[in-house]
């Protein structure tokens, strides 16, 4: 049977594959969607919020909250086996599905606005060329105009 400490220390490493296979999600989001700073400082934000968790959630339901000096060594090697085993091909993979989520979504979001423009140019354009006409010079309004 294996010892505890060998099993928290694997459990570990396995939590620090995760933390990466997270990080490179957010790497393929930064690189599909290219969003604008704040955006950028947000999800490195949620990012740290995430790993934090998912770290102090480990720790406390495999060590009864006890922080021990191999547990960060297991976490640094699993993502150090992550990045250099699996990383390439899932980061493609990530990115493939975030640029086709985002293509699909601009395409529900061009149909859409589409529809919305098209009652916006018949609406609301002809009522702004009425009202531009009443306005011009010379050109009264109705009853100005029958009281001539």
């Amino acid at each position: 049977m294996m010892n505890r400490e060998v099993l928290v220390f694997l459990a570990m490493t396995v939590c620090g594959g995760g933390i990466s296979l997270m990080f490179d999600f957010f790497r393929a989001f930064r690189r599909a969607a290219k969003p604008c700073a704040v955006i950028v400082a947000l999800s490195d934000i949620l990012f740290c919020a995430a790993a934090l968790f998912a770290v102090t959630a480990c720790v406390w339901n495999l060590n009864s909250g006890i922080f021990r000096f191999y547990e960060p060594v297991g976490l640094i090697l699993g993502g150090v086996f992550y990045f250099l085993l699996l990383s390439k091909w899932i980061f493609k993979l990530f990115l493939f599905i975030i640029k086709n989520i985002l293509k699909f979504g601009g395409f529900i979001l061009k149909i859409l606005l589409t529809a919305s423009a098209f009652l916006y140019k018949i609406l609301i354009v002809p009522m702004r060329k009425c009202i531009k006409n009443k306005g011009r010079k010379g050109q009264g309004t109705y009853d100005e105009r029958i009281q001539e």
